[in-house]
């Protein structure tokens, strides 16, 4: 016959050395994570400026009497009007999943403003390179919930069309 104190002991053991096993894989998954962050946010911040050119590309010749859109990639600025939307990344550490994606929409640059008329305020967002559920791709978290790159192309585009037109 078997010991009951026996028995709880050996149930007790099992139970720790499985919270001992969770606790491994939620820290080796957590680890996973953020290599995947790491080796993935610069890149997938890259691909993002190449959609939004490619999307420029495809839109500017249906604007008709809007001002077309100017993307000048040394600056990571693109154009509309006396509109002007900035995009900031920052990765500060390489082997870290630390990053940052701050976006701006604001007046152009050399725009001037005389008289009694005050420069528009600008709008901010700040995002940050995340994993997916799947772990399969990049994801913008912050400001604006969570939004994939084809989605943040067309929201960047977007919202300077409605800034330029609140000038």
């Amino acid at each position: 016959m078997a010991d009951p104190l026996a028995d709880r002991l050996k149930k007790l053991a099992a139970q720790k050395e499985q919270g001992v096993r969770a606790e491994k894989n939620a820290i080796e998954f957590q680890q996973r994570v953020n290599n995947f962050i790491s080796d993935n946010a610069r890149p997938e911040y890259d691909r993002l400026l190449a959609l939004l050119q490619k999307r420029i590309d495809a839109v500017n010749p249906a604007l008709g009497d809007l001002p077309k859109f100017v993307y000048q990639p040394n600056q990571q600025v693109v154009e509309q009007g006396n509109a002007a939307a900035y995009l900031y990344f920052d990765k500060p550490i390489l082997n870290a999943p630390d990053n940052r994606l701050l976006l701006s929409f604001g007046p152009h640059r050399a725009a001037i403003y005389v008289g009694f008329v005050e420069q528009p305020a600008a709008i901010r967002y700040s995002l940050h390179a995340a994993a997916s559920d799947a772990l399969d791709r990049i994801v913008w978290v912050g400001d604006l919930g969570e939004i994939t790159s084809e989605k943040l192309v067309e929201l960047i585009l977007e919202q300077l069309t409605t800034y330029y037109f609140g000038l």
